[in-house]
């Protein structure tokens, strides 16, 4: 996993971005919302995603994952 030692990547739904957080977090860094998933609905988690830019695909399902909401960007 890239990131912090003892973190986990998760993906806030909401906003599309994805972050690393310690396992219990519950609420996006960013936009606030109780919206984060720490894996693809395959199973798949997101250790990959953290260090790529954009709009992304699973690579086990093939799913798109939304890169960040343009009204989150800096």
């Amino acid at each position: 996993m890239t990131g912090a030692p003892g973190k986990i990547t998760k993906r806030c739904v909401t906003c599309g971005r994805f972050r690393a957080y310690d396992d219990a977090d519950g609420f996006c860094l960013v936009c606030g919302n109780a919206s984060l998933e720490s894996a693809c609905g395959c199973g798949r988690e997101f250790d990959y995603a953290l260090d790529e830019p954009g709009d992304l695909h699973c690579p086990r399902c093939g799913k798109r994952l939304r890169g960040r909401a343009s009204e989150f960007e800096d």
